[in-house]
């Protein structure tokens, strides 16, 4: 598949120049034991520099993977085109904060050498969009109900507490009495019961 020949590309590279690299979005979903169709690619790559910013771009040049911008270290994202498809490529995790250490540390081998943010991390950025949408908020619920026992809390409660959004958290967890599958509500109610 296209899709995932432009993927490993892009990662070898960045491997190659030692650049920590995730899948987001969509695509990593299948990381943290949700399935839902997405057709985009989003991968996240935490670089400093331009001049690095700018071998990882010479690299995927080399490899006939283009981008149509200049692209520069204070952007978001920018888009690369590849093997009849494209992949957005975002400078930072999402669009509400920057890399930190603690995030770059906790970063996990998904298969063979795709990497994805920890667990808490995925749901801190989908919980922090600007544009935040009701299939956001189903997929940070799927995470939870599905991986409720991994989940490192005090490390969740830290960085919701990091990125200013345990209220927001909150308010999403409060749909729990809408819920009308009463094992679904119980393991809501325990992930409200680890917050406090």
């Amino acid at each position: 598949m296209n899709s995932e020949l432009l993927v490993n590309f892009i990662f070898d590279k960045a491997s190659q120049l030692k650049i920590p690299i995730v899948i987001i979005g969509g695509l990593a979903l299948p990381a943290y034991n949700v399935a839902r169709t997405t057709l985009d690619i989003d991968i996240s790559i935490n670089i400093s520099t331009q001049k690095q910013l700018n071998q990882f771009l010479l690299e995927l040049n080399r490899e006939g993977i283009k981008s149509l911008q200049n692209p520069k270290l204070g952007q978001d994202l920018f888009t690369v085109f590849g093997f009849k498809n494209e992949a957005e490529i975002w400078l930072k995790p999402c669009d509400a904060f920057e890399w930190d250490k603690e995030m770059t540390k906790k970063i996990k081998l998904y298969f063979g050498n795709i990497f994805v943010l920890a667990l808490e991390d995925f749901i801190l950025t989908k919980l922090a969009r600007s544009d935040r949408s009701s299939t956001d908020i189903s997929d940070i619920l799927q995470i939870l109900i599905n991986n409720y026992k991994e989940i490192d809390w005090e490390y969740f409660r830290f960085r919701l507490n990091w990125a200013n959004l345990e209220s927001d958290f909150k308010e999403i967890l409060q749909g729990i009495e809408l819920e009308i599958n009463e094992d679904l509500k119980k393991i809501l109610i325990k992930i409200l019961e680890q917050l406090k």
